[in-house]
């Protein structure tokens, strides 16, 4: 691999396992599970020879533990957390909860949030200002790579997601965090940027 940042979710979480399709609480820990996925992708890493100069992650409990694990299994330096690389921040009277729990008050802003993407609820963060993070979250991964070589980013899988819209073209906040929605990437898995043409 000769990739110069490339992102990582981290593993399952104690929401994750016991809440799915949950908002998961900031400060979830990983699972037995989630520590093990997080070594079977740093093996991963390592089979492939790819090196990371340096491994950066959200300040969120689950990515810290995750980017530590994958450090000590790949000797690599680890820099302080990076709040740029958090999670969408879901509001307070979501977190922990799954879909047929959401209160009345989430459903109406979730209807009307394309319209308003600079609307949010309380503890939220607002599409805008979630799609402004996201091109400061690449912005900063490309940056690291830059100055350190590869670079590793423990993330979550929305963050991950919004930036990967970016790579594909959408701008309008409703779009990038709809297209972040849908994307896909199961615990401890990695995403790449698409390689540029030239």
């Amino acid at each position: 691999m000769t990739l110069a940042a490339l992102w990582m979710r981290h593993g399952t979480c104690d929401d994750g396992l016991c809440r799915p399709g949950a908002h998961a609480r900031p400060g979830s820990p990983l699972t037995i599970a989630g520590t093990v996925e997080a070594e079977l992708t740093a093996r991963e890493l390592r089979d492939h020879r790819w090196q990371p100069a340096l491994i950066a992650s959200s300040p969120l409990r689950r990515a810290r533990q995750t980017a530590a694990i994958v450090a000590r299994a790949l000797d690599s330096r680890i820099a302080d957390p990076i709040s740029a690389f958090a999670e969408w921040r879901a509001p307070h009277c979501v977190l922990g909860l799954a879909s047929n729990q959401y209160p009345p008050d989430y459903i109406t802003w979730r209807q009307q949030r394309a319209d308003n993407p600079d609307s949010a609820l309380p503890g939220g963060e607002s599409l805008r200002a979630f799609a402004e993070r996201a091109l400061e979250a690449a912005t900063i991964a490309g940056d690291l790579a830059t100055q350190h070589g590869p670079a590793l980013i423990v993330s979550h899988r929305l963050l991950i997601g919004a930036v990967a819209a970016l790579h594909h073209g959408h701008r309008h906040p409703a779009d990038i965090f709809g297209y972040a929605s849908d994307f896909r990437l199961a615990p401890a898995q990695l995403w790449a940027p698409p390689r540029e043409t030239t």
